[in-house]
């Protein structure tokens, strides 16, 4: 197949999957099916209520991930290429490994797009699919990718081709345009995609979400049909002017006739029915993406552990979507290397071991128990790197030699 037959199939395949991942965007965002329901009867009160279950799992998901830095470990204890990722990434926004992680769980397809910005420095730009598309060999590696987007105060349609041998190709409005070259090898993209789209929370728990927001609208405009309560009078008759003093004065005069009576008339709804149906729909939320109800009440003395071990299966979870994105990660690392050997400096991605805390309650007497007990079983760098304060260890090794260092220097001073 030539160039121009690939870009346009995937162009054309990029307009043919556009409704369905912007329709994940409109869930995770709040926009649900419900906010587009004709009513049947447009006079009643019909109130929309949304619960947004998807957003939440999804930024539990995240945030029980990556609520930590990461940290690297350099596996030969080289702490040379540990500063050379933490300084060449510091300009980065702290959260984009966060957005990298959450488009997965949205759309379950993320990519990650790097290149070199105007100031010379190495940066990474995340996509999803709603803004891009990639074709990958049957190996999996990005053979040519296509960024679509629109600029500022400007109507026309534009996409970018990026592909293997370092050529970028502006279209707009689909017409070439321009031609430009990238410095890396190979196409300079990371697919990051899970193995099946049902394992995003949007598949699991769609129909559960809508169902749980008619349910919840349903009762919410049944209280609003009927939040007025009626008088009904009984052997009197009320004209207009009674009616009115009964208003401004809130009294009303019955005479002795013992047919005459006065009693408020309110519609009978059974909340504890609608209650359990909106319990059943939430538990059955939970349980298809294993999370726990946070306002789930626990004993006040639950340790950390007992904590932990109720959360084992969105930890698998978690688990599972971290090693997702770690793929990409270190396809980052490897360009940047690749960047910084045109500078001089020679690193291999194979020495870099990526950790991450769980964002939980942490026992650190017992952490930091087992890492003494330990001993010199562990080393100092793999140490640190469990205790979830510690952001960097190679960093912080390095100031411990420093500190170490001063010391013996003032310790020699005061013996000269």
């Amino acid at each position: 197949m030539d160039r121009i037959t690939l870009i346009k199939q995937m162009v054309a395949e990029y307009q043919t999957m556009l409704p369905a991942y912007t329709v994940m965007q409109r869930y995770y965002c709040g926009d649900h099916d419900i906010v587009y329901k004709v009513w049947s009867n447009p006079k009643r009160c019909n109130k929309i209520c949304i619960e947004n279950f998807i957003s939440k799992f999804v930024d539990e998901e995240v945030n029980y991930v990556l609520g930590n830095p990461l940290s690297y470990v350099s596996k030969s204890g080289n702490p040379d290429i540990i500063r050379a990722i933490e300084t060449n990434l510091f300009h980065w926004k702290t959260n984009h490994n966060s957005l990298m992680m959450r488009d997965l769980e949205i759309y379950g397809k993320v990519y990650s797009l790097s290149y070199i910005d105007r100031k010379g420095r190495y940066c990474e730009r995340i996509l999803n699919p709603t803004n891009a598309i990639a074709y990958c060999d049957d190996d999996g590696i990005p053979q040519l990718f296509i960024h679509f987007y629109k600029k500022k105060y400007d109507n026309d349609s534009y996409y970018d081709v990026y592909d293997r041998d370092g050529n970028i190709e502006v279209y707009r409005n689909g017409l070439l345009v321009n031609r430009e070259r990238h410095m890396f090898q190979g196409c300079p993209v990371s697919v990051c995609e899970m193995e099946n789209i049902c394992e995003t929370i949007f598949s699991k728990i769609r129909h559960l979400q809508d169902t749980y927001n008619e349910t919840l609208s349903d009762q919410a405009s049944i209280v609003g049909d009927y939040r007025n309560a009626y008088l009904v009078v009984t052997g009197v008759e009320v004209n207009d002017e009674i009616a009115k003093r009964m208003e401004d004065h809130g009294l009303l005069n019955l005479p002795s006739d013992k047919n005459a009576g006065v009693h408020w008339l309110m519609k009978d709804m059974n909340d504890a029915y609608i209650q359990n149906i909106l319990n059943d729909l939430r538990n059955a939320m939970y349980s298809a993406c294993n999370h726990i109800d946070s306002n789930e009440k626990l004993q006040s003395n639950t340790s950390s552990l007992a904590i932990r071990s109720r959360l084992i299966f969105l930890e698998q979870r978690a688990k599972s979507m971290f090693d997702y994105i770690q793929d990409a990660i270190y396809d980052r690392i490897e360009r940047l290397f690749e960047y910084l050997s045109l500078k001089g400096y020679q690193y291999n991605v194979d020495d870099v071991q990526i950790n991450y805390t769980p964002n939980i309650p942490v026992d650190l007497v017992t952490t930091v128990q087992v890492i003494s007990q330990l001993g010199e079983k562990l080393s100092t760098e793999t140490a640190l790197s469990l205790l979830p304060f510690v952001e960097s260890p190679a960093i912080e090794l390095e100031k411990i030699k420093k500190e170490r260092a001063e010391a013996e220097t003032i310790d020699l001073d005061k013996l000269g």
